[in-house]
């Protein structure tokens, strides 16, 4: 509200606007965001911070070819930003340009070591391409540097099942469930189970996902075909 008021005295201050774009940013108001920082731009073209924040929106929506147009021109002013190569990086992940994701996100980290979300995505680049031993190097590096994101474990258990170890996959797995109730963390660990012989508890996780799955919006059960897909599966499997 401070910020707001402020921003009656001086409505076309561009450092003000992005400001409060990135605060609404942080609260998960992606539209209002978007709305003062490209107000910003108008102002000030060329700002990295605002176009960084503002292509991080247009990436979200999946919309990378103009996310990458913005961060070439934030990349003339800040060549330096392990934010922006990662931002970079995940937008050719986007495109399934795999080798130009990696270049870039290890840049990234280059840059900038002790940022765990840079690993992560190196993790997830890494898995997608099927070098498990690489993703299970830097799923760890980011446990290591945020122990408290059930993510990382969700996605280290599918690695560590991926490279055969069944023990410490289902450790991963426990832990993400343990932190969050995520209905992707008990579907993946029912697939995982079911394929290393283990259906009675595959069942149970399977059971614990189709309750949170239910209590989902329609939209949001429709969207990630492959979740259809892998339900489905498991109930052709389970003869439910």
């Amino acid at each position: 509200d401070t910020y707001l008021e402020a921003l009656e005295f001086s409505p076309e201050n561009p450092d003000m606007l992005t400001t409060i774009g990135l605060l609404y940013l942080r609260m998960g108001e992606n539209y209002k965001a978007f709305d003062f920082l490209g107000n910003s731009l108008t102002h000030d073209p060329k700002n990295p911070k605002t176009i960084l924040a503002a292509g991080s929106i247009i990436q979200d929506h999946s919309d990378m070819d103009v996310a990458l147009v913005k961060y070439r021109v934030a990349a003339v002013a800040t060549p330096s930003s392990a934010q922006l190569w990662n931002n970079v990086g995940m937008c050719f992940f986007g495109k399934q340009r795999y080798v130009a994701s990696i270049a870039c996100l290890k840049k990234a980290l280059y840059l900038d070591p002790f940022e765990w979300i840079i690993s992560y995505n190196l993790g997830l680049v890494h898995l997608n391409t099927g070098q498990y031993a690489s993703a299970f190097h830097h799923f760890s590096a980011s446990i290591n540097l945020k122990p408290d994101f059930p993510s990382s474990y969700m996605h280290l258990g599918i690695t560590l099942s991926r490279l055969n170890d069944v023990a410490n996959a289902t450790a991963a797995y426990e832990k993400a469930i343990e932190m969050e109730g995520d209905f992707l963390f008990h579907l993946n660990f029912a697939v995982m189970l079911e394929n290393n012989g283990n259906s009675d508890r595959a069942k149970e996780q399977f059971a614990e996902f189709e309750t949170l799955y239910t209590e989902l919006e329609d939209d949001a059960k429709t969207s990630d075909k492959e979740v259809v897909e892998m339900r489905q599966t498991l109930k052709d499997r389970f003869g439910m």
